[in-house]
């Protein structure tokens, strides 16, 4: 009666479906830690993208946020059928569910549903990450096969994503099921998941003619779909068998006395000695996991190869195109290096044997290093021997010319390696992390490289960074022998995560701060000042400043006449003075602004350079009359120029004071000293105060509208300083810079007014405008500055501020030369 009772209750059991609930609640909750890790990633991928964008502008991380996000429901797909199937079987649990009463196919089926679910739910996620986000483009819909799907980078159309994906779940299960080892399924896995991707090179390689973007895409997508009706009728059939019965050993003899049976050969083979602790682990580590160390040796030497067939050619297409990818083979292996460490012979319940038998912690993290280090230097090796080997130029190879160096090699291989060893130890299980470890080490070298190029993270930075998850490994080694490390692993692991993030932080926060300040009260005074000064009523004239209207048909003859060349490049370069500053004079009775740029200065001065040039030649009446009608026009000019509240006026404005001083002295005779052009000339040259009030009111308002907007937003105007500088800082550095550049600048005023020889506020301009110059032989050293004005200053530009300010010219007292 009892037998009778449990069959029927079996028998009832195996045919409802409300008893297989816990079965799909296991299989949810084996699953939910994968769906939960791949979301934070693609959340967190998101979020410091969109705090880059922010806080450094134009000069963000550049990623291709849509294919990012479609990457993770198939990283979802690479990881569940492993995780599902795979993790089971290497722990013997799945031979534990086929001797339930549930059927073969019904514990096949819920995992492939379950897996399905999952990868429904990722799918959804991510799309709707891409819509709140706007992680796409609206004006292009990736809904269609074939179509222009290139604008938002994105290089196929959803349907191909979605059918790819579906199709590497079932891989996923299929090999999970063929294959007892996780590492040899996922391994196996690579080729299957790039299978349509391979067959559509190859129909593009043989069809010896140039595809469309849109014909390949439809061709992908019947490769993907042919390869899901292939691989799920034989992903079933994998399973049935696998969960079936066993077939019983074959009886064999308890002994077989052969002279060369296997008994007699282990009976008479000796045992291996070793010398010390660490060699038995080493030869351990190397014999128990001689298949893994074979395909990630395989990864590294397919990459190399991939890499020297890459630096041979210089256009990719058909086959040929496939290489690119084969070099991600290599980083890759050093990532799955990394979690060798730490798995297999370096998991927790086997390192646990070697601590009950006093194995210190070091001997043991040493021993398990050794193998994979050993590995990556002698590729390193390899690679650098190669290196040397290669030329380096766009001609040969555009790969090879952008080829880094051994060092650049290294410390990306440290990176990547140190964060994966770390991962091993941190997550238990080994599919969790062969998914997590690349993901961290891409995000982490990608922010250390983002961190030394935009926030000038220095060297040793980098290196303190790499080492920093070796270190916590080897803090955590005695607490992880022990099975003891939670949750301590945690904390350290927090602390792993704030040096890497912070410390790059740190140092660009401690470069900004190095930069001083402006005085709050100077500001308020300063601010006060500019408004008060920019609000004076003054007209604001253009003057008209034109020449080189046939510059561009001059064209020089080597063979030709040189003085007729010269004249007729002079002819063009002909300005008429009085006619430039016929609106000036029209309003002499007030206080009129007028604004030219350096470039018209150029024409300005260049004509007046041939008017005296021209009077030193002929010394007659006409070449006098042109001369002093450029005195009378530039003394109308000057005063002018002067007013202006901008900056680059008062240079332009010294400029055109340097160059009247210096005609008067040298070019006008005593006899013509009293013509009204003279007097004029020499009545319009200013005196220090007042080119010292000029100059002041013009730093101030300028720094006031011109280096901020309305919103006290800096605006980019040139300090060489900057071009130092790193490129994500410059932003935040700007603002700090231009105050110290008007704090130089009003020193440099006073001292100019008091004829003061003070060098510190030259020192402080020549850091801002020639920052890795030589101060002496600067424009603001005392060599420069101890010639005449007119032979060092620039006319064609302003380069550098305050150039001209105290030099001799300034307290010049003008008397008119007795000879001519």
């Amino acid at each position: 009666m009892s037998t009778e009772a449990t069959l029927t209750a079996l028998t009832t059991t195996r045919h409802e479906a409300s008893s297989t609930a816990w079965f799909w609640w296991k299989e949810t909750r084996q699953l939910a830690p994968l769906v939960a890790l791949l979301a934070i990633v693609s959340l967190l991928i998101v979020v410091i993208n969109a705090v880059l964008g922010a806080a450094m502008g134009w000069l963000r991380l550049q990623l291709p946020h849509e294919v990012t996000m479609l990457v993770f429901p198939g990283l979802f797909a690479t990881g569940a059928g492993p995780l599902l199937v795979g993790q089971e079987r290497s722990q013997r649990t799945i031979d534990w569910l086929a001797l339930l009463p549930i059927s073969s196919k019904r514990i096949a089926s819920t995992k492939l549903l379950v897996g399905m679910i999952g990868l429904a739910v990722m799918w959804v996620f991510a799309l709707l990450v891409i819509l709140v986000f706007e992680l796409g483009q609206r004006d292009t819909s990736h809904w269609t096969i074939g179509g222009q799907t290139g604008y938002s980078g994105n290089p196929f159309s959803y349907p191909v994503w979605i059918s790819h994906s579906l199709f590497v779940l079932l891989a996923g299960f299929y090999v999970a099921w063929r294959i007892k080892n996780q590492f040899y399924s996922l391994i196996a896995l690579i080729p299957l998941a790039f299978s349509p991707l391979i067959a559509t090179s190859l129909v593009s390689e043989f069809a010896n003619r140039p595809m469309a973007a849109g014909q390949l895409d439809w061709i992908n997508l019947g490769f993907t779909l042919l390869g899901i009706v292939i691989v799920t009728p034989i992903t079933y059939r994998a399973a049935i068998r696998t969960l079936g019965a066993a077939e019983a050993p074959s009886v064999k003899p308890l002994l077989d006395v052969s002279p060369h049976s296997p008994a007699r050969e282990t009976n008479d083979a000796i045992a291996p000695t070793f010398g010390t602790q660490t060699a038995p682990i080493i030869w351990q580590s190397i014999h128990s996991a001689k298949g893994m160390l074979a395909i990630l040796i395989g990864m590294l030497l397919i990459s190399f190869l991939a890499a020297v067939q890459l630096a041979a050619v210089d256009r990719y297409r058909g086959i040929i195109a496939l290489l690119p990818w084969l070099l991600l083979l290599a980083p890759l292996a050093v990532c799955w290096l990394g979690i060798s460490v730490f798995k297999h012979d370096g998991a927790s319940e086997r390192v646990r044997f070697l601590a009950d038998r006093g194995v210190s912690p070091g001997k043991t993290y040493f021993a398990l290093h050794a193998v994979p280090i050993a590995i990556l230097c002698c590729s390193l090796l390899v690679y650098g021997l190669w290196n040397l080997t290669i030329v380096h130029r766009d001609s040969v190879s555009s790969f090879a010319a952008g080829l880094p160096t051994l060092v650049t090699i290294s410390m990306f291989v440290v990176w990547i390696y140190s964060i994966s060893q770390w991962v091993s130890q941190f997550v238990r299980t080994l599919i969790l992390s062969v998914i997590l470890a690349p993901i961290l080490a891409l995000i982490t070298t990608g922010w250390l490289v983002f961190a030394y190029v935009s926030l000038g993270f220095p060297i040793y930075g980098l290196i303190l960074c790499g080492l920093a998850p070796m270190v916590a490994t080897f803090v955590m080694m005695r607490r992880y022998m022990d099975t003891g490390d939670r949750p301590l692993t945690f904390v350290v692991g927090s602390g792993v995560v704030g040096l890497i993030v912070l410390l790059p932080i740190g140092f660009a926060a401690a470069h900004l701060l190095s930069v001083p300040t402006m005085d709050p009260t100077l500001r308020a005074e300063l601010l006060g000042e500019a408004q008060r000064d920019s609000g004076r009523n003054a007209r604001f004239v253009v003057v008209p400043v034109t020449g080189f209207a046939d510059d561009f048909a001059f064209r020089h003859d080597p063979l030709g006449d040189k003085m007729k060349d010269l004249q007729d490049h002079l002819g063009q370069y002909k300005l008429d003075p009085q006619k430039s500053v016929a609106s000036l004079k029209s309003n002499a009775g007030t206080d009129v602004v007028a604004h030219i740029g350096p470039w018209e200065y150029t024409r300005w001065h260049g004509n007046m350079m041939r008017a005296r040039i021209q009077w030193r030649q002929q010394q007659d009446d006409p070449a006098w009359s042109e001369m002093a009608q450029w005195l009378d026009a530039s003394a109308t000019l000057l005063p002018a120029l002067r007013r202006s509240t901008l900056l680059s006026g008062q240079e332009i404005t010294d400029r055109l004071e340097v160059l009247m001083i210096d005609t008067l002295q040298n070019d006008v005779p005593g006899e013509r000293a009293d013509e009204p052009a003279v007097q004029v000339a020499t009545n319009a040259i200013g005196t220090p105060a007042s080119r010292a009030a000029a100059r002041r009111r013009a730093v101030v308002v300028t720094w006031q509208h011109n280096f901020q907007d309305d919103q006290g937003r800096y605006l980019n105007h040139h300090l060489t300083v900057l071009e130092h500088q790193p490129p994500g800082l410059v932003g935040w550095m700007q603002p700090r810079f231009y105050d110290s550049l008007v704090t130089a600048m009003l020193e440099g005023i006073d001292a100019a007014a008091n004829r003061s020889d003070d060098i510190g506020w030259r020192w402080k301009l020549h850091q801002l405008h020639q920052t890795g110059g030589v101060f002496q032989t600067s424009r603001y050293g005392d060599n420069l500055r101890s010639l005449p004005a007119i032979e060092t200053m620039t006319v064609d530009r302003v380069n550098g501020y305050g150039q001209l300010w105290g030099r001799d010219w300034e307290y010049v007292e003008l008397k008119i030369r007795t000879q001519p």
